[in-house]
């Protein structure tokens, strides 16, 4: 009798300690099917250093005066052609597609300063709130280097739209046939979860 006692009391016991081991290892093994982004993610988050650019109009400005807001971001040559007037109506209308937390996104528009920003601003001022930022031909070079993706730069003719964090850093992107619906849900997921921007 005895022996049955302590097989049953091992028995209880192991079926106790299953009872509390088994979310702990299921959570290890099992993925959730849950929410996938669209945009393809920048592992790990890459911090953009800091870069000396100007306003359009010639004002003194930084890469981080960028920080504090998500900001969708497009780097782009002069002219600007299709993809790129493209890219620049898609980051517009998904901005402002946050409604109500639309204050906590940034669209901007970078341009090389060699060529001439006349042009920009024109874009520009069809795309209200939009920030038109140029930079000289050493700045530019350094940040179009950090936005290299897949060994592409902004200005391979890729066309990518870029999202970088309020800390400044770049963490996902865009190719120019993205879907503005999907990255309009990336984004509002995003604003969701983040306790910064």
């Amino acid at each position: 009798m005895a022996g049955k006692e302590k097989s049953s009391n091992r028995w209880q016991v192991m079926l106790i300690a299953l009872v509390f081991v088994a979310p702990v290892v299921g959570a290890l093994f099992w993925k959730p099917t849950g929410y996938v982004n669209y945009g393809e993610l920048v592992e790990p988050a890459r911090p953009i250093k800091d870069v000396r650019l100007a306003t359009l109009d010639g004002t003194p400005f930084r890469f981080s005066h960028l920080h504090h807001k998500w900001t969708l971001l497009y780097v782009g040559d002069q002219p600007c052609e299709k993809i790129c007037k493209d890219s620049l109506y898609k980051i517009q209308q998904v901005r402002l597609a946050q409604s109500k937390n639309a204050h906590r996104v940034q669209s901007v528009y970078v341009v090389p300063a060699g060529g001439g920003t006349t042009g920009a601003q024109l874009l520009i001022s069809q795309h209200p709130g939009m920030i038109g930022l140029a930079a000289e031909e050493i700045a530019f070079k350094q940040l179009t280097e950090q936005f290299e993706v897949n060994s592409q730069s902004p200005l391979s003719g890729a066309g990518r739209i870029y999202v970088v964090d309020p800390l400044g850093n770049l963490m996902m992107s865009y190719p120019p046939n993205a879907d503005p619906s999907n990255m309009n849900k990336d984004l509002r997921r995003l604003l969701k979860v983040s306790q910064i921007g």
